[in-house]
């Protein structure tokens, strides 16, 4: 460097450095990632709580292509936008999942079906149309009634309806 007349010298931009204590720079080095590694532990451990809730769990068959089962349990589930409902069809009978009396009875009619019939398996026909959270909540009374296995049926892309 260059040394002038009068004793002056410019030193180097060290920025906040030529404040700081000498012992605080190695931990001020290691701040920003000790902030990344919390925030890592912190959504670890919000993680895990964010994914399990309580609800009903689906047994999805490994190949929907090949799997099938005869069953004489079948409901057919369809919204129905004038009314703003959607509407359960199971033995020649309409069950609304927005009333609380269709959906006990419902339930009593699924659960005496499966007894007299001895089958525990229902086939659910749903329009696409309907919200997943009918089909949730169609699922947990299913469950309640007893019934053991629920299939969603698909439609096959060869069949043409005219």
């Amino acid at each position: 460097m260059r040394h002038w007349g009068w004793g002056w010298r410019p030193e180097g931009r060290r920025g906040a450095w030529r404040f700081a204590p000498y012992w605080l720079k190695p931990a001020a080095m290691a701040v920003p990632w000790l902030s990344a590694g919390l925030l890592l532990l912190m959504l670890h451990m919000i993680g895990g709580t964010m994914t399990s809730a309580e609800g009903v769990a689906f047994d999805l068959p490994v190949s929907a292509l090949a799997d099938g089962e005869p069953t004489p349990l079948v409901a057919l589930v369809m919204p129905m936008p004038n009314a703003g409902e959607t509407y359960v069809f199971f033995d020649d009978a309409r069950y609304s999942l927005g009333n609380d009396m269709s959906v006990a009875a419902l339930g009593e009619h699924l659960a005496e079906r499966s007894l007299k019939s001895g089958n525990s398996t229902l086939l659910v026909l749903a329009d696409r149309g309907v919200d997943c959270s009918q089909l949730v909540s169609l699922a947990s009374i299913v469950r309640r009634s007893g019934i053991e296995r629920m299939l969603f049926a698909n439609r096959n892309p060869e069949v043409r309806a005219e």
